[in-house]
């Protein structure tokens, strides 16, 4: 099936070539809509459709500029210009940026379905290309990004030379002007490596950014800056847009990079720096120094810190094992042990916990429990309901019911795991372990799906404001309510009121 996505800023516009059409029997189904050409961009960059229907004149971004920057995004899709006047100009500006088609807004929905077909042609004649070379061009095309990424990957792990470096970046055409450099370096969550691309790409459009992939799933962002690098505002603006795509407090950012020569050891200091914010649990980002230092505590230091929780296991005194754990968490905290560390020791230790208290739990879940904790607190937590003894087990079904209901009711306040926990007489630790298990979900995710189900309610049966919504629904911040609903929904909140409203369909 073909998806087709509407971008106009006229609803009835939209409406019309949604409703008029019967795209279904001609293979075809329209998957989104938007009213400019910046949410056009965002909805194609996670529908990635194969035709997009775009009107030339519309606020914040014309369609001119979006048919520009899908050729370059997504090279793929077909885009086809409405326009309510068909003089020289607009079409000289659509042939520019490579459109498949122009048609006029007064044409009627045969020309539009026309155009449409046309376009699904050329689709299939492209997919359906035959021969060697060709093939290997279209390869070599579509990997141009993959080549470009390995190279730079290779030149930040010091596996090739700077001299080496820029005689290939320069034949691969990467865009690395400069003058000064700042690089950011993320682990993030979503599944999709490419939407999560080109919402970073989009981000920091204006400073040409270059984004990638390092083969350990890390995600480095090089930006082409002046002297002062990205500013506390601009990163609290872009923010907005990534949260819900970084884990936890995943991001460090180093400003002011005078030359290309010195990246290497930039990404060295923050890969560093990323293993260790996870404990500036208070902050959403961490800005990194070329002078910082993050001191690696010993394996043996960590190990001699584990063996006192071992042996507090070993003793099956609870009081005892939990003294441990918290003198344990305060080691950890205090030396800032990398997250990556204080995991493999964790895992270690519930290994011998689950063994020593003859418990039959499924160690490789919990070990995806343990990577999937975005705090050290929710670690420790987790560690300290392993201690005690599995009474709550019986209670399960009971308590976790009561701990939905907690959250249903409570959705739209600052919700966190532990405030759950005690609201229902359950650990914490017991609760996050319990939690993916039982839904699917973490916490976090459960609770922003049901801020967004009521969000989408209050949308479709009240008036209220989008950024009223967003404050009833539980998010302080109208821009994280907006991505995390354009993430989950797939539209924005005024689109989906578009789509889902009986009123605007009659």
């Amino acid at each position: 099936m073909i998806k087709i996505l509407l971008v106009d800023d006229e609803a009835f516009i939209r409406q019309g070539i949604r409703y008029t059409i019967p795209w279904e029997e001609h293979g075809m189904e329209i998957v989104g809509e938007a009213a400019n050409g910046e949410d056009g961009l965002k909805l194609a960059i996670q529908l990635s459709p194969d035709i997009v229907f775009a009107d030339i004149q519309m606020p914040i971004m014309s369609g001119i500029e979006l048919a520009r920057k899908l050729n370059e995004y997504l090279p793929r899709t077909k885009v086809i210009i409405l326009s309510a006047y068909g003089n020289t100009e607009n079409f000289t500006r659509a042939i520019e940026v490579k459109v498949s088609s122009f048609v006029l807004k007064n044409a009627d929905s045969g020309k539009i379905l026309e155009a449409a077909l046309r376009a699904k042609d050329a689709i299939s004649e492209e997919n359906a290309a035959f021969g060697r070379q060709a093939l290997m061009q279209t390869i070599y095309k579509e990997n141009q990004h993959l080549i470009k990424s390995a190279l730079f990957a290779k030149f930040l792990k010091n596996e090739i030379p700077l001299n080496t470096f820029q005689k290939k970046a320069e034949k691969l055409d990467m865009p690395l002007p400069g003058p000064c450099y700042s690089v950011l370096l993320s682990r993030c969550v979503a599944n999709d490596d490419w939407l999560v691309y080109n919402h970073f790409v989009q981000a920091f459009q204006e400073f040409e950014p270059f984004v990638f992939f390092m083969d350990d799933g890390k995600l480095v962002t090089v930006l082409n800056v002046g002297a002062q690098g990205v500013s506390e505002e601009v990163m609290e603006k872009t923010l907005a847009n990534l949260k819900p795509y970084i884990f936890g407090n995943s991001m460090v950012l180093m400003n002011r990079i005078k030359s290309l020569e010195k990246l290497s050891c930039a990404y060295a200091l923050l890969d560093n720096a990323l293993d260790a914010c996870f404990w500036n649990t208070e902050r959403e980002y961490t800005e990194v120094a070329p002078t910082d230092l993050f001191p690696s505590v010993g394996l043996s230091e960590i190990r001699n810190s584990e063996s006192k929780v071992i042996s507090a296991v070993l003793s099956k005194n609870a009081a005892h094992i939990e003294s441990a754990i918290q003198e344990y968490a305060e080691f950890m905290r205090q030396n800032a042990v990398s997250r990556s560390r204080f995991l493999e020791s964790v895992n270690r230790i519930i290994v011998l916990m689950e063994a020593v208290m003859e418990r039959h739990n499924d160690a490789r879940k919990t070990a995806e429990i343990v990577a999937e904790t975005e705090t050290p607190e929710e670690v420790i937590e987790l560690l300290l309901s392993l201690a005690k003894p599995n009474m709550e087990t019986d209670y399960k079904n009971v308590q976790f019911a009561a701990a939905l209901d907690y959250i249903s009711q409570n959705y739209n306040k600052d919700l966190k795991l532990t405030d759950v926990a005690r609201a229902v007489y359950i650990s914490t630790g017991y609760l996050s372990r319990i939690f993916k298990s039982e839904t699917g979900y973490s916490f976090k995710e459960w609770v922003n799906r049901i801020r967004i189900e009521k969000a989408k309610e209050l949308i479709l049966n009240s008036d209220l404001k989008y950024y009223e919504i967003a404050e009833l629904v539980g998010y302080k911040d109208y821009k994280y309510f907006s991505a995390y609903f354009s993430k989950l929904c797939g539209v924005s909140a005024k689109e989906y009121k578009v789509l889902n409203s009986p009123m605007l369909h009659r």
